[in-house]
């Protein structure tokens, strides 16, 4: 007799088990061409999402200053810091729907 937590052991004759995460061969997680997980994939990510903003903040800081009247670079900074934050926060919002989705998907 099947419960409604195990609904394929009919299926297979026994429970299946629970796994602790995606890995590939012994035990570790998977990783990118360059050896790289998703974590850190991700702080990579976020690293540069940050270093445009700094270069932003740089950017009207020189002209604040005076140190540079080159408008031109600021808008440019300013256009990338953007950018990125957009795509920062899409990125998070993409993470969190999936995270919502394979909590409705466990059972």
């Amino acid at each position: 007799m099947t419960t409604p937590l195990d609904p394929l052991r009919g299926l297979y004759g026994q429970a299946i088990q629970p796994t602790t995460g995606p890995t590939t061969g012994a035990g570790t997680p998977p990783t990118t061409a360059d050896g790289k997980t998703f974590g850190d994939v991700l702080k990579d990510f976020v690293t540069q999402a940050d270093q445009a903003q700094v270069k932003y903040d740089q950017a009207i800081d020189a002209v604040q200053r005076g140190e540079t009247d080159n408008l031109h670079r600021v808008m440019l900074a300013q256009g990338q810091a953007q950018l990125s934050l957009k795509l920062a926060v899409e990125v998070r919002n993409k993470l969190v729907d999936a995270y919502k989705e394979v909590m409705r998907v466990q059972f």
